[in-house]
């Protein structure tokens, strides 16, 4: 793991924001390091999340394979950490991250999130904060928030008791998927809107198609960077 910011200190101990990226995309190959209005995707991500109150420290957590060199470099050039580990076994990574950064907790934010929403993020850093017994505070569980704004926090324990509990990748290629499918071992707070509005909505790139429609969005956002959600949806409803 590269030199990076100490990690935010708080009430649950050292945490960080989490980004995880790798550059094989098999709909998008090279997507993290694509431009969007100048700034690479994964550079919108982190503009936006530089923001963040709760937790402001940033690791990007890639792989271990040649492939990633970029997202290491572009890390480094960002100051930001970069840990690299399992490409497949990403609940792993995400373990091993912590592990590596001395973290209790980190924030779990995909990396082809551009429009990484600083304060939906804080929200839910501050739902796993404001309860102790908590091992997930959520935006997903069930979704409410669009495909793109999603947003994660989770204890080591939590980590280390999915990881302990299932070799499987199926589930551990998605960080948090063991925990959802079994609730009743697991304590989750889930923050939802309290409306649908967002509902079958993706602000994520993961295509090229999101790609030409994250530009045109971007295009129509007088600051990309401080755009609430709402100007966001707004934007992508007309493009």
């Amino acid at each position: 793991m590269d030199a990076a910011p100490a990690p935010t200190s708080t009430s649950r101990g050292p945490a960080a924001l989490i980004l995880l990226a790798r550059l094989d995309s098999r709909r998008l190959p090279g997507k993290g390091l694509m431009d969007l209005g100048g700034r690479p995707v994964l550079g919108r991500a982190i503009d936006r999340l530089r923001r963040c109150r709760t937790v402001a420290s940033l690791i990007v957590a890639t792989s271990d394979r040649p492939v990633d060199d970029a997202l290491e470099a572009f890390a480094e050039a960002e100051g930001v950490g970069c840990f690299r580990g399992d490409a497949a076994d990403v609940a792993g990574r995400c373990l091993a991250a912590m592990q590596a950064a001395g973290l209790d907790w980190f924030v779990r934010i995909c990396g082809d999130s551009p429009f990484a929403d600083p304060a939906i993020v804080d929200a839910v850093a501050d739902a796993f904060l404001a309860d102790p017994a908590l091992d997930l505070a959520t935006n997903v569980f069930p979704r409410g928030y669009p495909i793109g704004a999603s947003a994660e926090a989770a204890s080591r324990d939590a980590m280390a008791r999915i990881c302990a509990e299932t070799d499987d990748l199926a589930y551990r290629e998605h960080v948090t998927a063991w925990a959802y499918a079994h609730p009743e071992t697991y304590a989750i707070r889930n923050l939802h809107p309290g409306h649908d509005r967002f509902a079958e909505l993706s602000i994520a790139v993961d295509t090229a198609d999101d790609l030409a429609r994250a530009r045109r969005a971007l295009a129509a956002l007088p600051d990309p960077t401080t755009a609430p959600l709402d100007e966001i949806v707004a934007a992508y409803a007309t493009e």
